[in-house]
Order: C-alpha cells, then structure tokens, then sequence
C-alpha cells in the first residue's frame, strides 16, 4: 500500500508553481522547461525554470519573473538578500507600453522594478514612486526610470526620462525637475512604517556594501515606541518622531556606553552618522535632545560628547573646522563650572553667572552674551562624583510638580463629573457649558500617514492598577461609551469609500440610538473619524488580473469596528484583535513582533478598519 500524503509548506508551494507554470502555457510559456525542484529561499520558496522562476509565499502566491527584472532582483539579493520582498504580482507590460515590463514587491513600501529597453531596470519605491505614480507613471510626464536612487544625506533622488524627483525625508517634501512638477505633489501623502524607514536609512548609509554590512536578526522594541535593527557594522534606531537613523562603530560604542536613546540624556540620532568635516577621516552623529549634542570622532582622540553650553560655545566658534578642532574629551563639572577640552583649546562656563572663559584666552570675547539653551548639563560619563549633588535639588522639585498636576486633574475630574450630573441624562459637558446647543470637539492627533493632524475622538485608555494578566471585573458591553460605530467590510476596504463622519445616520440596534449609544447612559457628543484617502495602487502595471486584483466582497452590515481598552489595557475586547497606538500611528496584529508588549490605546476589529484611520502596520 502506499504511504498516506501528508501536505507540508513545501508540497503547497510546488503544486502552487506548477498550478501557475501550465496557467502560463507550461513549457510553451516564456518560463520553458522546469529545472530542478522547489527550494527554500527567504522566508518562502522558489522553482528555476529555462527561462526564469517562480517564486511563492502564502501571502503573494506564486509569481513569475524572467529577463531582465528578474535578473535586477536578484542583482540586489532577491528575496534572500534585498530588502524587496518577494513579487506579489506576474512581470506584465508596463503603462507606457508593451515593450516595458515591470513587476511590484512585497516590502511595505511597495517598491518596484520597471524595465525599458531603451535604459534597463530599475528599482523604485518609496516617496518617489508615490510621487511617480501621481504624476502618472511610466504613462505620465515623468516617463520611465533611467536610474536608481542615489541618497546624498537626508535626500533621495531618483532620474527618469522626462525629469527628476527628489524627497527630503526630514521635511518631508519633495522637489522635481522640472520644477513646477513639484506643486502637484504638495501634501501628497507618504506612508512609511517603521521597517521602511529603517530600511531607507540602510541603503542611504550603502546598503549591505557600506558600513552598516549586513542585517543581524530581526527588529526590537526600545521602550514604548522606539525600534532597533541590528546591522554588522552598526545599528539603525527609529522613533515617529525622529525616524529611522543609522549609528556605526566608535560613536555606536560611546553612544551605548551612555545609556543609548533611553539611558542617555542624549536621545535618538537625528540624522545618519556622517562625515565630520576634519580630513583625513572624522565621523559626527546629531542627537534629538533639545541641544542637539553630537558624538563626535576622530582616530587621534576617540569619540566624545559635545552638549549644552559646550555645544553652543563650539558651533560659535566653528565646529569641529573652526579654532578649536575636534574634542579631546568629555565635558566635566567642577562645582557651577563645566569645561572641555578641544584639539585647539578649552571651553569653561560657569552655570551661575552664564560667563564663559577660554583658552586661549581671546577666544572669550567671542562668545560674551551667548544664549545657552535649557543649560542642560553633560553626559552622565562625562560628570564627575559631585554632579549628583548638584542635581540633586531638581528631583523634589519634580516631585512637587507631579503633586500639584495630580491635584489639579483631580479638581478638574471632580468638576466635569459635577457638571455632567446636573446636566442630567442624555445631556454633554459640553451643552451644560453652552446652553446644550454645541456638543464637546474632538481632539485632534497626528496621522503620520498624511502627515497633518486629523480629528478624532478623545481616545485615552483608562488604565486600572490591576496587574497585567488579571481579569476584568466585568464583561464588556459591546454598546458601551468605549465603542463607536463605524461600518466595517469583510473584505478589502476600497481606498475611493469613505468612514462615515458622525453627520451620517447609522442604523442601531433597538433601545441605542444612531451612534450606537444608549442615551440615558452615555455623552452624545459626535464622533468624527478621519476619512480614508484616495491613493493608487503603485503597480504601474498596464494590465490587472483577477489574482492581481484579489477578491471582490460586498460590504457587511455595519457594526462596531472600534473600542477603548476595558479595565485591563492588554486584554482584547472580544472581536477587536488590532492594538493601535495614537501616539506613533501604529497599528498591531497578534502576529507582530512587538503586540504582548504594546499597550493599546484603542482596539480595532481589522486591519482594514486601521487603515481607513490612517494608522500605519507596525514592523
């Protein structure tokens, strides 16, 4: 008897190729005759054929590429080695005509890989291929690729054959030749999660041939909101508010040796280390602290910190090319008087009297009257035995302040709580204050999706003091004031529809009224949900299959698809699988790497639900 078959991720891979090799005319196809079996590669698996390969993973299916973008994919590492992905469509013709051909990737940032026999294949992806696809593609003014992205600092440029678009990722605005190209993409929306981002600041340190070498293990979480990747040769840190920023060798020491981004008063790199400015060699990295100290490096004298009123007297000076050099050391404190050493010189400033003095001396007169920002004190390796001392003051005095806010959110609570009574039911804080005519506005949050602020409704969690774990006292109420109605669709939210705002009717189950509500227990106040915006696919492709295309379902009825966490902040209402964050503009799936640790601040029954609300997928 034969064995019993037992389906394995391999054995659906291959009947998975083979499905789409005879869909494709099987040895008659461009692929030609199989060459070998099904293998293993990057997290999926791939099939050599004559004249190309098919490469599969359970969540692009099997995908055909061949000629020359194949031969650019796996001129960058393929699925293996690049940060690509795999290809979630079959190489077609592209818009321009059917002598280009082109095919999209996985990678979150949608990059693709656009051929013309004219100029060749190559990559595009990012903000320049939301912005070529705005203007219209292959098929549009800027034509086809003729180049690949070349990074020069913060920004990213990209060639084509009818012009030129380029995009500061810290300004987050772009500039094109020609120039009045650039009006068109004005507020255009650049979604970059975390793993862009850091992969961005990868290849414009040189990618797996520059410094940083190559990957070393996936992603990790620092503190609530920061991410770090490993790389060989140094490590890339990101944060929403600073982004993704590449910090190597010495400096990278130093910077760990002070605690990193949570240890040190120092923060997150701002910028990608670069050169700093002293020949033959120098390195310097900027840091988010309100100061924006550095680390800066040279082979003669090492890494060291330079902050506070060092840093202000030094930039005035010139830097690390002006009269003093590069330093020589860390700042240290003597009673009220910090100093540094410099290759050219000493800084001394006295904290009390806001004076500083030099060596040379001359170099004094120079910096009388300078405004020292915050006069924020050094590095803690940089301070000697006393500091502590020093500092010691600021600590009660923190603790007072922690006591008056407390004081005051109590009153503040106490008040509204008062009003809300008196209002009677089915009445707003806001109409008791207004005559009951103008019901309370929404806040407003930060969509890094398009980069504005947005209005949503007041979404805090309201965290218990039961441990993590514990069960909730209650069952939650699926009509409770923590929901808000929304209509949700089982399959793929189309980007053209819209999430009703609170003007819109929604129909509600008996005894609760169109906001889903019961109105003798809750505050009426509408809510507003940002709408979702319309965007292209980024394929570039003239063609879409039905695969390409993916499933079309109608819409299911309207239900809950929001709701504020329960007592416990880490236990799922049920339903609602999706952590989000309002604060990073990140949503979570149990499948992400970092959902135990993350603290909801909302649930959301779907990814699709997340993404019409401009929160972005966490890496």
């Amino acid at each position: 008897m034969a064995p019993p078959v037992s389906a394995s991720p391999e054995s659906d891979a291959g009947e998975a190729i083979t499905a789409a090799w005879e869909q494709a005319g099987g040895e008659h196809s461009v692929l030609g005759a199989q060459r070998g079996d099904v293998y293993p590669v990057g997290g999926g698996f791939a099939q050599n054929f004559a004249g190309g390969k098919i490469f599969f993973t359970p969540a692009t299916g099997a995908r055909i590429l061949y000629g020359a973008v194949l031969d650019k994919y796996e001129s960058l590492g393929g699925p293996a080695g690049s940060d690509l992905g795999f290809p979630t469509i079959n190489e077609v013709p592209g818009l321009v005509g059917p002598d280009t051909r082109v095919s999209t990737f996985s990678a979150p940032d949608k990059p693709v890989i656009f051929w013309s026999p004219e100029h060749g294949a190559f990559v595009v992806r990012g903000a320049i291929n939301t912005a070529w696809d705005k203007l219209g593609s292959s098929g549009g003014v800027l034509g086809v690729p003729v180049g690949d992205e070349l990074y020069e600092g913060e920004l990213a440029t990209q060639p084509f054959s009818g012009g030129r678009v380029s995009w500061n990722r810290v300004t987050k605005t772009f500039a094109t030749v020609p120039p009045e190209l650039a009006g068109q993409l004005a507020g255009l929306p650049v979604p970059i999660d975390p793993t862009a981002a850091i992969n961005i600041a990868w290849r414009s340190a040189g990618g797996p041939g520059g410094p940083l070498g190559a990957k070393k293990g996936g992603q990790y979480p620092i503190g609530r909101d920061g991410i770090g990747q490993n790389f060989a040769g140094g490590k890339v840190f990101f944060s929403p508010a600073t982004g993704a920023n590449a910090v190597e060798g010495a400096i990278l020491a130093k910077y760990e040796s002070l605690g990193g981004p949570l240890g040190s008063n120092l923060g997150y790199p701002v910028a990608n280390e670069a050169d700093g400015g002293i020949k033959p060699v120098s390195r310097v990295s900027v840091f988010s602290a309100p100061d924006r100290p550095v680390i800066f490096w040279t082979p003669e004298h090492g890494a060291f910190v330079v902050q506070g009123a060092m840093k202000a007297a030094w930039d005035k000076l010139g830097g690390a090319t002006g009269t003093l050099g590069a330093p020589v050391g860390d700042p240290a404190l003597d009673g009220d008087v910090v100093s540094q050493k410099f290759a050219g010189g000493t800084i001394a400033w006295d904290r009390v009297k806001n004076t500083f003095s030099t060596r040379p001396p001359n170099l004094a007169a120079l910096l009388r009257g300078l405004q020292v920002p915050g006069q924020h004190m050094p590095s803690r390796s940089a301070t000697t035995a006393h500091s502590s001392q020093v500092l010691h003051w600021h600590w009660w005095w923190l603790v007072a302040v922690i006591v008056v806010l407390l004081a005051v959110v109590m009153t503040l609570a106490g008040f509204r709580w008062r009003q809300r009574r008196s209002a009677g039911p089915g009445t707003t804080v806001g109409e008791a204050e207004q005559g009951g005519h103008t019901a309370e506005p929404a806040d407003t949050q930060w969509s890094p999706a398009e980069g504005r602020r947005v209005a949503v409704t007041s979404l805090g969690p309201r965290y218990s003091e039961r441990s993590r774990g514990s069960p909730p006292t209650h069952a939650p109420d699926p009509f409770a004031r923590d929901s808000t109605w929304i209509p949700d669709a089982s399959g793929p939210v189309s980007a053209a529809r819209a999430v009703p705002t609170a003007s819109e009717s929604l129909r509600a189950p008996a005894g609760f009224d169109a906001a889903g509500e019961d109105p003798d227990a809750v505050d009426t106040a509408p809510t507003r949900v940002p709408t979702a915006t319309e965007v292209r696919s980024g394929r570039h492709a003239a063609v879409e299959t039905a695969a390409d295309a993916g499933p079309r379902t109608p819409a299911a009825p309207a239900r809950l698809a929001i709701h504020l966490p329960l007592e416990d902040p880490y236990q799922a209402p049920d339903g609602y699988p999706v952590k989000a964050n309002t604060s990073s503009g990140l949503y979570y799936t149990p499948e992400s790497e970092l959902y135990e640790e993350t603290l909801a601040e909302i649930w959301l029954a779907s990814e699709e639900v997340a993404r019409a609300n401009g929160f972005i997928k966490a890496g």
